[in-house]
């Protein structure tokens, strides 16, 4: 009963970050989408040769992004999944298993978040360079 009881708090407990992360992941989506848009409205002063690196490694940033995001978006599916059915009592999983992969789940979306803030911070600072150079010559 008592092994029972600490695998129920488990999953729970998994079922909520695991709920938790997805929404991350779709925040993420959202704003990848938001970056594209940004990208693109200022895609003629950015594609300025001062700005061509520095564009061509967002760019190639931004799609490692998506890339992982849409990695993570399937494996996060599946592990919902899983801990419906063992909640659902209709498949036995081996709790550790089961562990490991929200382990490595968590150390995943960790991973993304870091990188796509840093990306985050990259572009912005980029976008801002590009308005501060337009608002020179509008003067």
């Amino acid at each position: 009963m008592q092994t029972a009881v600490k695998l129920a708090t488990r999953l729970n407990n998994y079922h909520s970050s695991a709920n938790s992360w997805a929404q991350d992941l779709e925040f993420f989506k959202v704003e990848g989408v938001f970056f594209r848009r940004l990208l693109a409205a200022y895609f003629v002063r950015l594609s300025g040769a001062r700005f061509t690196q520095q564009l061509s490694a967002l760019e190639t940033e931004l799609g490692e992004i998506e890339n992982n995001r849409y990695e993570l978006d399937r494996l996060l599916s599946e592990h919902l999944s899983q801990i419906e059915l063992i909640s659902e009592d209709a498949i036995l999983e081996n709790p550790q298993d089961l562990e490991a992969m929200h382990i490595r789940l968590g150390r995943l979306i960790t991973e993304l978040t870091h990188k796509f803030r840093h990306t985050k911070r990259v572009l912005f600072a980029l976008v801002e360079e590009v308005v501060k150079d337009d608002e020179l010559f509008e003067l």
